[in-house]
């Protein structure tokens, strides 16, 4: 999954587990949130099941992995998902008038 921000914003995510027939799943914990390359940053919720992609500085892509066990007794089954953020310099929404002071004829 790609998601396009621009280097001065940040992206809630947050994590619906399903079954392969679409009905409501549980996980076993927290997920993990994990930037694998790039400059992005992340700020997990306390629940565990989402957070933010904050932009790093400059533009370029970082790949976010999520990972979670799903298996609901002792054992562990981990799943993992991927998210290319790809981050774009941003547009400006203003000319920035100045004006200097005035001078002679």
């Amino acid at each position: 999954m790609d998601i396009t921000i621009t280097s001065e914003q940040k992206v809630h995510i947050k994590l619906n587990p399903v079954t392969a027939t679409g009905k409501p799943a549980s996980l076993d914990g927290v997920a993990t949130f994990e930037v694998t390359s790039g400059d992005a940053t992340i700020e997990a919720d306390a629940d565990g099941l989402g957070a933010f992609l904050i932009s790093g500085d400059a533009a370029g892509t970082s790949v976010v992995a999520i990972s979670a066990d799903v298996d609901l007794s002792d054992g562990v089954s981990t799943i993992t998902e991927s998210i290319n953020l790809v981050v774009t310099d941003p547009l400006a929404s203003s000319l920035g008038l100045i004006v200097d002071a005035p001078v002679s004829k």
